[in-house]
């Protein structure tokens, strides 16, 4: 079990990391990841786990999800901002074109169970985008997938794998489609 599983220690650590989360960021938020996040999404977007909107914060038409409230009182963002767990979303089934997981799928409880979710909330078309750690060594913190997993969990959802990538030795691009 990793360190940081559970909505309720997540929520804690990002609380008190809010103040630094920007510089954080900044450090290990790679510009070429950004804009191959930012290439994927298309239409309305749901940013789970926005903390200070990082990702999405310049799209007038987004919405951010995120359980933590001080990163939504730091959050610059031009969308919507929802106070809320994404394993009990506050939307309605196909609401959203995109839903982007950026350094947040590996702190939901049940990968396939998040899956389901974005899949649901997904319009036929939409993508769900993902940014995870590809790494072992991030394996005592939080939960590192393989790729034949990523796939497990997108077909059972009903939906199909457009693209796996490493970006290099600690991260993976995954970006699914609903037929």
């Amino acid at each position: 079990m990793s360190l940081l599983s559970g909505p309720r220690r997540a929520r804690r650590f990002f609380d008190r990391l809010a103040p630094l989360y920007d510089g954080i960021n900044a450090r290990i938020y790679k510009p070429e990841w950004l804009a191959r996040v930012r290439a994927a999404m298309h239409g309305r977007v749901l940013d789970v786990g926005v903390g200070t909107g990082f990702t999405t914060g310049h799209l007038t038409d987004a919405v951010g999800i995120d359980l933590s409230a001080p990163m939504l009182r730091r959050a610059r963002y031009r969308g919507d901002l929802v106070r809320a767990n994404f394993v009990r979303p506050p939307f309605g089934e196909g609401s959203f074109d995109t839903v982007v997981l950026a350094g947040s799928f590996y702190y939901l409880p049940d990968p396939q169970e998040t899956m389901d979710i974005a899949a649901r909330l997904l319009r036929p078309g939409g993508t769900v985008v993902i940014l995870s750690p590809a790494t072992w060594i991030l394996s005592p913190f939080v939960p590192i997938y393989a790729r034949e997993e990523y796939e497990s969990f997108i077909t059972h959802a009903g939906l199909r794998v457009a693209s796996y990538a490493r970006l290099n030795w600690a991260a993976c691009l995954v970006v699914a489609e609903k037929p």
